[in-house]
């Protein structure tokens, strides 16, 4: 461990990034799952960071992430370059991309909206009001 400690603070923050990232890869390829080894990996960092004991590996992989979060827009490049190269596939399935998009839009917007309003009634509840929102407030 005093080796890890010795290493330069970016470096030490790409190891820890890199880490993460395997991590993810490994969990990915050993369950099978359909969620890119990646994004698992970024879960783990973001679990890693929100429990006490191992909070102090985001605060360290920090120099490595700053950097690369304020060039993010680079990182855009191979995948429009992709869409690119694939755009006849994409207009060959234009109507399922869309309908996925707008199917799961409206699903987001009905469940945030749902969420809102039950979130809305118990603090309502709460307050020992019976009204919702601007009514509740008016009258008390």
């Amino acid at each position: 461990m005093s080796r890890l400690a010795d290493l330069p603070p970016l470096l030490l923050g790409l190891v820890i990034l890199v880490l993460a990232q395997l991590a993810g890869l490994g969990i990915a390829a050993l369950l099978h799952l359909p969620v890119p080894g990646v994004v698992i990996g970024l879960v783990l960092l973001v679990i890693a960071g929100a429990l006490r004991p191992t909070a102090v590996l985001t605060r360290l992989a920090e120099p490595a992430g700053a950097p690369l979060l304020k060039h993010l827009q680079l990182l855009f490049i191979p995948p429009g370059v992709g869409v690119v190269v694939e755009l006849e596939e994409l207009a060959r399935s234009a109507l399922p991309i869309a309908l996925a998009v707008g199917g799961s839009f409206a699903i987001t917007l009905v469940l945030a909206g749902r969420l809102l309003q039950a979130l809305l009634r118990r603090q309502d509840r709460r307050r020992g009001t019976s009204g919702g929102g601007a009514d509740g407030e008016a009258a008390a």
